[in-house]
């Protein structure tokens, strides 16, 4: 019922976020806890799947999620 109520939520306030399978990401969350260095297993809804180095899997809010840039080119 609640991931009814907050894909609702989601898809009627316009915040949507895209992070496709495979993305690196990093974390911050409002109770300080940071992670580095994630690779996103699986997006449900507002949730992601997320394996962190050492094999430590964790679920994640998307919104806490931020995608690390690959393709940095330095001149």
């Amino acid at each position: 019922m609640l991931m009814l109520i907050s894909s609702l939520i989601e898809r009627f306030s316009g915040a949507s976020y895209a992070l496709p399978v495979n993305t690196r990401v990093n974390v911050v969350n409002q109770f300080g806890n940071e992670r580095y260095d994630g690779r996103v297993l699986k997006v449900e809804g507002n949730r992601a799947r997320v394996c962190w180095p050492k094999g430590v899997k964790t679920d994640e809010y998307l919104s806490d999620l931020v995608p690390i840039d690959e393709d940095v080119r330095f001149q």
